[in-house]
């Protein structure tokens, strides 16, 4: 059974935290991404043409309690990075904490007319799960501190 040899094998365990370190860190880096793109154009100097998206209409449309939604998400997703890069055990309930303000910020974007049919948060949402069950795993095995 080369399988079950090695899922007990420490070279599992870092393939795992890799597999997690990856989904937890993308979405870290898109949250802190659209963060800078929501600053920057609340100050207004967001070059409209960076990306091909209105960044401007979109933001026009977004309700405070939106804000207030993204903020808590972009905060705790990269705090969950930085806790599962220090592999501590922190990192676990971080991540299944960012579920709740993600799953609502998907929701209210999707209210939006120009992300009426946005499916990219089902793709966010199985990575996240996947990640969840990584360091579940992860946790389980004490190879987080």
């Amino acid at each position: 059974m080369p399988i079950l040899h090695f899922l007990r094998s420490k070279r599992a365990d870092w393939v795992v935290f890799a597999i997690a370190l990856v989904l937890v860190g993308r979405q870290a880096l898109s949250y802190a991404f659209w963060g800078i793109v929501d600053i920057a154009v609340r100050l207004n100097i967001w070059p409209p043409d960076l990306i091909a998206f209105d960044a401007y209409g979109y933001y026009s449309q977004t309700t405070i309690l939106h804000e207030a939604v993204f903020v808590a998400a972009c905060a705790s997703f990269i705090a969950a990075f930085i806790a599962l890069v220090l592999r501590a055990r922190l990192a676990l309930p971080l991540l299944v904490f960012c579920l709740v303000p993600g799953i609502a910020d998907w929701v209210m974007m999707t209210s939006i007319p120009q992300m009426a049919n946005d499916l990219s948060g089902y793709i966010h949402l199985i990575g996240h799960l996947v990640a969840v069950c990584a360091l579940a795993y992860l946790h389980r095995r004490g190879f987080l501190r």
